[in-house]
């Protein structure tokens, strides 16, 4: 008994040993576990600085994950001014991901530069470098807040606030960002990115998210409804989940050259 209440106290006294460092933080948030395979409806909606929707997207999505690494495939379905767009983006180990696009204009596919990661996904405001988890060694991570609160929906969470500076691969559209990180989940709830000026040019804003479990019973956090803000052109973009199978096996046929030309 006497040993069992001094074990107790010394973990109360030496609590901060079991702290988690900013850097800790970020890549559990960057590495929580992604279905095996899955099979999305998205709708992407481009809204205008008034709120105003100006086009409505609907994209299939397909993943899967081999041996720890990602790939992942847009196939844009409407309008006709992007219909037959397709994206495939797949995760390496140790460099960049890769990623390719198919433009119907051009009936040709060709693989998208890092130069080029920091452009407009497709016309939204969404870039390619949002597409993909940004690894948590690429930053230096420091405490804004250990303690935070973030109220979105009417419901309080308690948060990490963290800002992460880039220190490699720094081919990105801000200087640093701002994420408030949901203790529970390690989802980030809320994303702020600066420019060099320490001036806020767009927002990232989670704004639903649940547990949900895929074919074998395994469960899921489901980012099921994003915001994206740019500060700077008053410009928007909303994504929503609007059907997901998750943990069904599909073919690795998506994840070729081949289907990105012909979408078969």
């Amino acid at each position: 008994m006497k040993k069992t209440m001094a074990l107790v106290l010394a973990a109360v006294i030496s609590g901060t040993v079991f702290a988690q460092t900013p850097a800790e933080i970020v890549d559990k948030s960057v590495t929580i576990t992604p279905p095996d395979y899955s099979e999305t409806i998205l709708t992407m909606d481009l809204l205008d600085r008034n709120g105003k929707v100006t086009e409505h997207r609907q994209i299939n999505q397909y993943g899967d994950r081999k041996s720890g690494l990602v790939r992942t495939v847009f196939d844009i379905r409407s309008p006709a001014s992007v219909k037959d767009t397709r994206i495939l983006q797949a995760e390496n180990a140790n460099k960049s991901d890769d990623k390719w696009i198919y433009l119907p204009s051009l009936k040709t596919t060709r693989r998208i530069a890092n130069t080029e990661k920091k452009k407009s996904f497709v016309g939204s405001e969404f870039t390619y470098n949002d597409m993909t988890l940004r690894e948590a060694d690429k930053d230096e991570h420091t405490f804004v807040n250990e303690n935070g609160s973030y109220t979105t929906n009417g419901k309080a969470y308690s948060v990490w606030i963290i800002k992460s500076v880039p220190v490699k691969d720094k081919n990105l559209e801000y200087a640093y960002r701002i994420q408030y990180i949901d203790k529970e989940s390690n989802i980030p709830l809320l994303m702020e990115f600066y420019n060099k000026k320490d001036e806020k040019i767009k927002e990232a804003i989670l704004e639903k998210f649940s547990k949900v479990k895929g074919s074998t019973g395994r469960e899921y956090w489901l980012r099921q409804s994003q915001l994206v803000k740019n500060l700077e052109t008053g410009k928007q973009t909303r994504v929503i989940v609007e059907k997901y199978t998750f943990d069904k096996p599909i073919s690795d046929r998506y994840f070729t050259q081949n289907w990105l030309n012909t979408g078969k």
